[in-house]
């Protein structure tokens, strides 16, 4: 997570599901995977949901709040008050080296949330600073929490064969019961022109509540498509 992608598209997204899924009654923790610089990329352009009318139907709380964000920057993000009470952060550098102790900092940061949400640029990897390792997980892994993670798929597979990868590799890594919801939002290329942005939400440890609000939120989130160009779709 950087600071140029501080309320993008990506977030209003991540944080009205972190919402839906945990509601008051269970402590949240968000480790963010921070890195300071600027990689140059465009991808938190994305501020249409700012603009268009439909969406603050997903989350309005949320929605007015990051539409109103002072700076863009993570730490700003910390500071509204759509969190649930008692939210839990992480916001630590991730290091280049010395990846084990930071990894520490994390786990004791996370302290007795009962859902954490793991926010790395790209997803799962193999411990490049914009990925979170399957070893992070297994690391932050307790009987009673959930873990949460945030996947931009490849094009290389069918997103059916990625989602199946991953809960397999999951699964073997002693995380239980994974659910995802895919997320598409059709982004402006230009004046005109959209294209189509999936985002997968996948939740390992995740009790039978926790499931159901992951998948009414995905159906919230596809009942939008007609006004906001958006899917959803949730995967057991």
């Amino acid at each position: 997570m950087r600071d140029q992608y501080a309320g993008d598209i990506s977030d209003y997204l991540k944080f009205a599901f972190l919402r839906a899924i945990v509601s008051e009654d269970r402590r949240l923790g968000v480790a963010w995977y921070y890195v300071p610089e600027n990689d140059g990329r465009a991808d938190g352009r994305h501020l249409e949901y700012q603009r268009e009318p439909g969406w603050e139907k997903l989350d309005g709380e949320v929605h007015s709040q990051l539409t109103v964000l002072k700076e863009r920057k993570v730490a700003e993000l910390e500071r509204l008050a759509f969190w649930p009470s008692n939210t839990l952060f992480h916001r630590a550098p991730v290091p280049k080296d010395k990846r084990d102790e930071w990894v520490g900092g994390m786990i004791e940061a996370m302290g007795d949330a009962k859902v954490v949400f793991l926010d790395p640029d790209n997803g799962l990897g193999r411990g490049a600073r914009k990925h979170a390792r399957l070893a992070d997980l297994i690391a932050l892994h307790r009987e009673d929490r959930a873990l949460a993670i945030i996947k931009f798929p490849g094009r290389n597979k069918s997103h059916p064969e990625q989602i199946s990868e991953l809960h397999q590799s999951l699964r073997k890594a002693g995380l239980s019961d994974p659910v995802t919801v895919i997320t598409c939002v059709s982004v402006r290329n230009g004046s005109t022109a959209r294209i189509p942005r999936h985002r997968f939400f996948t939740i390992a440890g995740a009790d039978q509540e926790i499931k159901r609000r992951a998948n009414a939120f995905a159906k919230r989130l596809l009942a939008l498509k007609d006004i906001v160009h958006t899917s959803a779709t949730y995967v057991a």
